[in-house]
């Protein structure tokens, strides 16, 4: 098993280089993203490797069962999104880079939390600051959803101008592959993982120390220039139509995935009966693949538009959702987990682009935060009761009903939003 741990560090050593050239041809970028980009690296790469271990940690390791586990993952995702208005509000009346450093603290807590402790508890406490279980983190790359509104919301303000389905796209690039890496760490020892995954979210966080802090009042890039009143006030109210059309498909989201994602490492060591390192192969080649697919995001949102090219890559992810428990061998499982990750991923860049496209600058970090928080919230549910369903029914039953809300949420992509096309110059046309 040292001999493929060895050779898969030595390949995925190979693939980053190649990302970092990818990531180095994209011109104008100021010291700031790029010091973002440092930051959700690392922070990608902790997230991975407690992305897959932390539930076989939980039940192989400190052997609790399914329903505690769901528990476990159903605190964090219960938390996140309060945690998520909370901060995405605070961010917009405040200081963003304060409060992201403050929310880029609890991970490493959380995971100190869990290498000293084996009080249940105290694990849950881990679980509500880390945000462990938080829907799509594992299909994402990225992990504390707390501390997403302020950094979407950060990026867009330093990107004007831009199109932003491109810088979405890199940013996602990098945080899949750094996620994919972090997956390999599944070889080690589950303390091993917490020591790196502790220090990796520590670095993440001073490196946000050196981003410049905007001064003055935020004004939405949008707002009438004259101060009149009506204008802005049909503003306000488009914002909130958003706001609220993106609460609702975020809650179908998070209730397919919440049932899914944070058990799939326990399903797949359960139905295929492999060790973590192999469980850990297969999200390395799943992070790794959706990393460089989400290249494409940029080429379909031009074609499409940002609504569409959120709508065709949901649907094939959903179909290799439905599949995933009927994969029974290694490389049917393998084949099915990377198709839903690759295009699930691929949609995440247009979606982020879309939400910064349709509301004013003003509100940015609101809607992210309250995106978050109706994605996390049945989310959290649907986790703690996905975890009697596999104790007590057959394991394609979570998978059916997922498979209902992701269609759902398909539908009402379409019928709540516009479809808007990106250009090269950054220029956005609503048709």
């Amino acid at each position: 098993m040292s001999g493929e741990s060895s050779l898969s560090l030595e390949y995925a050593e190979n693939l980053v280089f190649k990302g970092l050239f990818l990531i180095a041809i994209v011109p104008n970028w100021d010291r700031d993203v790029w010091l973002l980009l440092a930051s959700r690296g690392l922070r990608s790469v902790a997230g991975g490797a407690l992305g897959v271990v932390t539930g076989l940690y939980l039940y192989y390791y400190l052997h609790l069962s399914l329903t505690e586990v769901g528990i476990f993952f159903g605190v964090g995702a219960f938390t996140a999104p309060l945690l998520s208005l909370l901060f995405g509000r605070l961010g917009d009346k405040y200081s963003r880079k304060v409060i992201l450093l403050l929310t880029l603290s609890f991970l490493p807590i959380a995971t100190a939390i869990l290498l000293v402790t084996r009080y249940y508890p105290l694990l849950l406490l881990a679980a509500a600051l880390g945000g462990f279980g938080t829907a799509g983190t594992l299909a994402s790359g990225s992990f504390g959803a707390v501390a997403a509104p302020v950094q979407t919301a950060i990026l867009a303000d330093k990107t004007e101008g831009m199109d932003r389905s491109m810088v979405y796209a890199i940013f996602n690039l990098v945080s899949g592959t750094a996620s994919a890496i972090g997956a390999l760490l599944a070889n080690l020892s589950y303390r091993d993982v917490f020591y790196a995954a502790l220090a990796l979210s520590t670095i993440s966080l001073f490196v946000i120390l050196l981003i410049k802090e905007e001064h003055g009042p935020k004004h939405r890039a949008n707002d009438d220039p004259n101060g009149n009143s009506k204008t802005i006030t049909q503003q306000v109210r488009r914002d909130l139509t958003y706001i609220k059309r993106f609460a609702i498909v975020g809650a179908l989201n998070g209730t397919a995935q919440g049932l899914i994602t944070p058990f799939l490492p326990i399903i797949f060591k359960m139905v295929l009966h492999v060790n973590n390192g192999v469980v850990g192969d297969i999200f390395f080649i799943g992070g790794l693949a959706a990393a460089f697919t989400s290249l494409t995001a940029p080429v379909f949102s031009r074609i499409f538009g940002l609504r569409d090219a959120i709508i065709i890559p949901r649907i094939i992810s959903t179909i290799a959702l439905i599949l995933i428990p009927f994969s029974t061998t290694l490389y049917l499982a393998a084949i099915t987990y990377v198709i839903y990750v690759m295009f699930r991923v691929s949609s995440l860049a247009p979606q982020q682009a879309l939400m910064m496209e349709l509301v004013g600058r003003g509100n940015r970090s609101t809607v992210s935060g309250v995106n978050q928080a109706s994605r996390l919230l049945p989310s959290a549910t649907a986790m703690t009761a996905a975890g009697p369903m596999l104790d007590y029914l057959p394991i394609p039953v979570p998978f059916t009903i997922a498979f209902a809300a992701n269609i759902a949420n398909i539908a009402l992509y379409r019928k709540f939003f516009p479809n808007p096309k990106p250009t090269r110059g950054g220029v956005t046309v609503i048709e």
